[in-house]
C-alpha cells in the first residue's frame, strides 16, 4: 500500500511562519514593558521621598539680623544740640588742690529717643556771650559707650575746672557768663548760663572733661 504525504501549500507555510514572527514580536513587545515598569518603580518612589526635605528647606525659619549695639536701634538719630539742654551740677567732694570738679549735664529735651557717644565740647563764654580762652581738654578718666537717652533722660560729663588764680598775670582774668557746648558729632552748639572766673589767654587750659556717661 503506498503512503500518501500531503504537503501544505506553499501558502499556508508562509502563513505560519509569519504567525510565529508575530506572536514572537508580542511577546517581547511584553516582556520589555514589564522591565520598564519594574525599573521606573524605584525613581517614582525617590522623588516621593524627596519631596518633604524640600517643603522643609523652603519654610525654614531665616536667622535673626544682628545689630552692631545689642538692644539699640540703627535708626536712633543723633542728639543734637537742637534736642538738648545743659546745665551744671556740683559733685560733692569734687574739689582737688587747685581745681573744681563738677558734672555737665546734657538732657534730651526733645519727643523722640536719640543717642550720643563721645566727648562733647566745652568752652568759656565771655560776658558779651563770646568765646574765650582755650576750650576743654578731652580727659581719659571714663570709657566710650553709646549712651541712648529717651524723651527726658540725660547724660553726663565730668567737668574739671582749674582755678585762673594758679596762673598769676599770664592768665588774663576775664568775667565769664556761661558755658559753649558742642555736643559729640554735631557743629551745632548749644549755651548754658554759668557766671564765673576764666583766663583770656589761649595758652592756658582751665577745663577739662570726660565722656559722656548715662546717669
Amino acid at each position: 500500500m503506498r503512503t500518501t504525504v500531503s504537503k501544505a501549500p506553499a501558502t499556508l507555510i508562509t502563513g505560519l511562519a509569519g504567525l510565529a514572527l508575530l506572536l514572537g514580536g508580542c511577546s517581547s513587545a511584553s516582556n520589555n514593558a514589564s522591565e520598564e515598569s519594574a525599573t521606573s518603580s524605584p525613581s517614582s518612589s525617590t522623588t516621593a521621598s524627596a519631596s518633604p526635605s524640600a517643603s522643609a528647606s523652603d519654610t525654614a525659619t531665616p536667622a535673626p539680623s544682628t545689630s552692631p549695639e545689642p538692644g539699640v536701634p540703627s535708626s536712633v538719630p543723633l542728639c543734637t544740640a537742637d534736642k538738648l539742654a545743659g546745665s551744671v551740677e556740683d559733685t560733692a567732694g569734687g574739689g582737688a588742690a587747685g581745681s573744681v570738679y563738677r558734672t555737665l549735664v546734657l538732657t534730651n529735651t526733645s519727643t523722640a529717643t536719640c543717642s550720643t557717644m563721645g566727648f562733647p565740647g566745652v568752652s568759656y563764654l565771655s560776658a558779651s556771650g563770646s568765646q574765650v580762652g582755650a576750650p576743654a581738654v578731652r580727659s581719659e578718666g571714663t570709657p566710650e559707650t553709646l549712651v541712648v537717652l529717651e524723651p527726658g533722660q540725660s547724660a553726663g560729663a565730668v567737668l574739671r575746672e582749674t582755678r585762673p588764680e594758679n596762673y598769676g598775670d599770664a592768665c588774663g582774668q576775664v568775667a565769664t557768663s556761661g558755658l559753649l557746648v558742642y555736643p559729640p558729632e554735631d557743629t551745632a552748639s548749644l549755651t548754658i548760663a554759668y557766671a564765673g572766673t576764666g583766663c583770656s589767654s589761649e595758652d592756658i587750659e582751665l577745663l577739662g572733661i570726660d565722656r559722656l556717661q548715662a546717669r
